[in-house]
């Protein structure tokens, strides 16, 4: 078999296979967001059991923007205008939307008394606004129309964070720093089982879930080092069997990813993050080559279009189910916890409805933004 010598130069500005693992991760977490299904019997048991793990799409979440940021970073470490360029991206892609809901939601629809006014903790509030709702919310649970922006506090503080990190360090040094942190989050959850922490602090704290974002940066970091680069792009059979292998592994320990089983709290998450970090490496590799492969088939094109909705799916999801989706089902006399033709007919609907409302929110609204990316974003840092 010939051998491909890579250059990190040459690394695709644009990976149409990982478009195709965004859409997977946003397609298992927005059919779980509008899942009311709990207990059915039968070949439906599976179904729900199915739709119940779908919370493992925000690991590949993770995985994905781990390998993207840190590529981005390491790729513009020296250029001048890194700062700036990197966070006028980041605030164009994820304010506007972000803040948009948080005013509709927490401002505008209380005060037209559409929707009962928030109840008043003005901790809470502040965590929304200032991205530390992760941290808070475990023992302070909020709105639940906005229960899933734990995930978003996380990649903010990422973002704020890792840049000073990677600032001007070799891609080696990035990749012996993910492993260690990788490392170092397994042992922060195995420390806070011991100490009887509450299940939502292990699953929602930066510390306890930096292992996926670790474990994609020391892929991103892997490809900027040719004889690692080199040896991923012609092992992508071997990255991507030991992922999947990696993935059912830690099924196996946890009773499938039971979500408040102990195993899946410590080890679970460190294989399901190695799992998909190799996936992922597997697929960058798959387009760096061109190659065909079943890789291949995550370049789609209606997976790519999920993809490039993937952000406001999941920011509008949440609200659609709660401020639109349950009220619906009630006026109705529907109840999808008893029903599996009602209970999958509804996930579907939610995750169409989603779908439309982010296309909506994308080029009514988020576009606007992201057009200005290049001209307030410093001259001189690629993206």
């Amino acid at each position: 078999m010939s051998t491909a010598t890579p250059d990190p130069g040459a690394l695709p500005a644009r990976m149409p296979a990982l478009d195709g693992l965004r859409a997977i991760a946003v397609l298992l977490v927005v059919p779980h967001n509008f899942n009311l299904m709990v207990a059915l019997g039968g070949a439906a048991y599976f179904v729900v059991v199915g739709l119940h793990r779908g919370w493992i799409g925000v690991q590949l979440f993770f995985v994905l923007s781990g390998f993207l940021i840190t590529g981005i970073l390491l790729d513009t470490r020296d250029a001048p205008g890194y700062f700036r360029s990197f966070f006028v991206r980041r605030v164009l892609r994820i304010f506007p939307l972000y803040y948009f809901t948080l005013l509709v939601l927490l401002v505008v629809l209380p005060g037209l008394g559409l929707v009962p006014a928030p109840r008043r903790d003005a901790l809470l509030e502040l965590s929304y606004w200032a991205y530390f709702s992760n941290w808070y919310g475990p023992f302070h649970p909020g709105e639940d129309s906005l229960s899933h922006f734990w995930s978003l506090a996380c990649e903010e503080q990422f973002y704020l964070l890792w840049p000073f990190v990677v600032y001007r360090r070799s891609a080696r040094w990035v990749l012996r720093l993910c492993l260690a942190v990788a490392a170092a989050a397994l042992l922060v959850r195995i420390g806070m089982l011991r100490a009887g922490a509450p299940v939502q602090a292990i699953y929602q704290f930066l510390a306890t879930r930096m292992d996926a974002l670790a474990f994609g940066g020391a892929a991103a970091a892997a490809f900027r080092i040719p004889s690692a680069a080199s040896w991923a792009l012609n092992r992508r059979r071997l990255l991507s069997g030991t992922g999947l292998a990696s993935i059912a592994a830690g099924a196996a320990i946890s009773r499938g990813y039971n979500f408040a089983e102990p195993a899946t709290l410590s080890l679970g998450y460190t294989l399901l993050g190695l799992g998909f970090a190799l996936l992922v490496a597997a697929a960058a590799a798959t387009d760096w080559l061109g190659a065909g492969g079943w890789l291949a088939a995550l370049r789609w094109d209606p997976l790519r279009r999920i993809a490039k909705y993937s952000y406001a799916m999941y920011v509008l999801s949440v609200p659609i189910h709660f401020l639109a989706g349950k009220p619906a089902l009630s006026a109705l006399g529907l109840a999808p916890g008893d029903s599996l033709i009602v209970g999958l007919g509804y996930v579907f609907a939610g995750t169409a409805v989603s779908f439309l409302a982010a296309a909506a929110s994308y080029y009514f609204f988020e576009r606007h933004f992201l057009e200005l990316k290049d001209r307030l974003a410093a001259p001189g840092a690629a993206p």
